[in-house]
């Protein structure tokens, strides 16, 4: 295997614990969803969100929604804001939990990830098995494995944010090549998940299957075109094992449309930019 470290897919309960949630009945569009909204779209919509949220400021929903477009406005201290207002007006609005824990994730604060959903739980006993699941990223992350294990455990046998969370962790811990086993029965589980897809995909590559490896990180794109770890090893498989150099140049041209972190300096491979069409750019 080249020596290169595959991009994680995040296990994908946070989107679970918050999926259905962009409206509720009376209130918007149905199906409207801000994960899928481009910044420029969630700006507009602020607007009109706000006032709604001023006539209404006892219903949690207003405060997540504004927390959620603020989030895909790429505002997220003033998502996080809002997102905390949700939670005073309801402490057991699960919805809002999940998304400030991923904002909290994101931005390297795992400690707050830790305290937030460790006083959700302790608030709400029937809490989902999501929200443990997002518990146990948040305390893996801290540096409490030990106790990431015990949350997990607290989860249901047939749990697919469980597995999904178990999969992850493993594919990040010091074996890796261990995953493949937990990585399978989490897609099992859901063979709908992009993310599972990406991480089954992560696992094969560790166990020297790269042909395997590559049709999972295009199943997870044929499921979620912008996911951002599929896209990145695209780039790494491509050409590190099939040794396509153009394909690969493409595969990080794409990636580098939705995300920016470079865990493994493609940038140096493909060159330290590269156009939207993926080819390197011409020297005046």
């Amino acid at each position: 295997m080249a020596k290169r470290i595959a991009y994680w897919a995040l296990a994908g309960m946070w989107l679970a614990a918050t999926a259905g949630c962009g409206s509720l009945p009376g209130m918007g569009t149905p199906g409207d969803d801000a994960r899928s909204m481009k910044p420029e779209q969630a700006i507009d919509e602020l607007t009109s969100t706000r006032a709604k949220f001023a006539l209404a400021p006892n219903e949690p929903y207003w405060a997540f929604r504004m927390g959620e477009l603020y989030a895909a406005a790429d505002s997220s201290a003033l998502a996080m804001q809002y997102l905390q207002k949700s939670l005073a007006v309801d402490g057991s609005y699960e919805p809002a939990a999940a998304l400030l824990s991923k904002l909290y994730y994101d931005a390297g604060m795992f400690a707050q990830g830790v305290d937030l959903l460790d006083g959700f739980v302790a608030r709400n006993p029937q809490t989902s098995d999501e929200i443990k699941a997002a518990l146990a990223l948040q305390l893996d992350a801290a540096g409490d494995a030990a106790r990431a294990d015990a949350v997990l455990a607290q989860c249901g046998a047939e749990s697919e944010a469980a597995q999904s969370a178990r999969a992850y962790l493993t594919l990040r811990g010091q074996d890796p090549k261990s995953a493949l086993a937990s990585a399978q029965q989490a897609l099992d589980a859901d063979d709908s998940s992009a993310a599972n897809h990406n991480n089954y995909g992560i696992a094969l590559l560790h166990a020297g299957r790269p042909v395997e490896a590559r049709a999972h990180f295009k199943n997870a794109l044929s499921i979620d075109n912008q996911l951002p770890g599929a896209l990145y090893n695209m780039a790494i498989v491509e050409a590190f094992y099939f040794f396509d150099e153009a394909a690969g140049r493409e595969w990080f041209a794409k990636y580098k449309q939705v995300a920016s972190d470079d865990p493994d300096d493609l940038a140096a491979r493909f060159g330290a930019k590269v156009t939207a069409s993926g080819n390197a750019p011409k020297q005046p």
